[in-house]
């Protein structure tokens, strides 16, 4: 089996969890990593793959098929033009980029150039919800009534940290790693998978980069009639009770960052579908999914690897789609569509 060679562009934490996942992988290499931040490339990073200091080196060098780009969402459209005219097969993670003109160039670059395009919807890849997602489409719960998230956290406004203008330019939409730009736009993209239905209606409030930070919603209707709910604030206290949380399978994002698997997680991340004919509870970090139906409560098992296994998932199906000519599983169509529904919120 051919194993497609692999560039990961941007050794933050994402990008860093990424080449973990990677690394595991028995269909594609990692050969190389970039990073012009200073000492990104030291430290304990280690292993059998090159080292470039700019996406312009890691090119010239012509050593990779896919580049996985891993930088602040405002760097997104000059390193995927660049990684098209190379070339080169692109995962881009979310937001795709910050506005709908910039993500239309972005998709007609790469189609001019004739290179694919995989929008970084890494949560189509996470177990509980592709069974969720085989759930729903069985019909074991009627029709999708509603969605909803939230992440409400924090140790108070004092320990918020809004990402840097560097990641989101100052007046735009910004915020906090856990709010409506930089997770929410998962969401969307989710509430529209699950279901196999588009947003028609979207209205909110999101943080702006540089602004004081405040609670951050969105509210959707999909063309299926299901409504959707988001709501965001890492700058409060949980109000979940010790017995609310969950021993996680899998590693997390949250109010206090990036934390492994295979510990207890007092306010582990979890998303709430009801149907008319039952609900789902879904543990999408944890690897831990429940069903309630007339008939009552009973855990889904759930057989594939926990997080952060599901970007290893992503990039394989990614390089399959490559190898055999396949229908794109995450089109960068998708990735403007939410990110189109998120702008339509601060909008509003």
């Amino acid at each position: 089996m051919r194993k497609l060679r692999v560039g990961i562009i941007g050794l933050g934490g994402v990008g860093r969890v990424h080449l973990a996942a990677y690394r595991a992988s028995e269909r594609v290499d990692v050969v190389a990593v970039a990073d012009a931040s200073p000492g990104a490339l030291d430290g304990e990073l280690a292993g059998p793959f090159a080292r470039y200091a700019s996406v312009a080196e890691l090119l010239a060098s012509r050593v990779i098929d896919i580049a996985c780009v891993a930088t602040p969402p405002a760097t997104h459209e000059a390193i995927v033009a660049q990684c098209a005219d190379a070339g080169v097969h692109i995962l881009c993670e979310k937001p795709l980029t910050l506005t709908p003109q910039s993500a239309a160039a972005m998709i007609a670059r790469c189609e001019s150039a004739g290179v694919r395009l995989h929008y970084g919807a890494s949560y189509r890849f996470l177990p509980a919800l592709v069974e969720a997602r085989r759930l729903i489409a069985s019909g074991a719960l009627g029709r999708i009534r509603l969605m909803r998230e939230s992440v409400v956290d924090g140790g108070g406004p004092g320990r918020q940290n809004a990402l840097p203008p560097g990641h989101y330019p100052l007046g735009g939409p910004g915020g906090t790693g856990m709010g409506l730009i930089d997770h929410g736009v998962h969401l969307v993209d989710l509430f529209s998978w699950l279901t196999d239905s588009a947003v028609t209606e979207a209205h909110g409030r999101g943080n702006v980069s540089g602004e004081t930070l405040a609670p951050e919603f969105l509210s959707m209707r999909l063309a299926n009639g299901a409504i959707g709910l988001l709501a965001y604030d890492d700058g409060t206290f949980s109000s979940l009770l010790p017995g609310e949380g969950v021993f996680s399978a899998g590693a997390s994002w949250g109010a206090d960052g990036y934390a492994p698997g295979g510990a207890w997680d007092a306010n582990p991340g979890s998303i709430h579908i009801h149907g008319e004919r039952g609900a789902l509870r879904v543990f999408h970090y944890a690897n831990l999914l429940y069903h309630r139906d007339d008939s009552g409560l009973r855990q889904v098992p759930i057989a594939a690897a926990p997080p952060p296994a599901h970007f290893r998932a992503q990039i394989e199906q990614f390089a399959a789609e490559i190898l055999h000519d396949l229908r794109p599983s995450c089109p960068p169509q998708d990735g403007l569509a939410a990110l189109e529904v998120v702008l339509a919120a601060y909008a509003a």
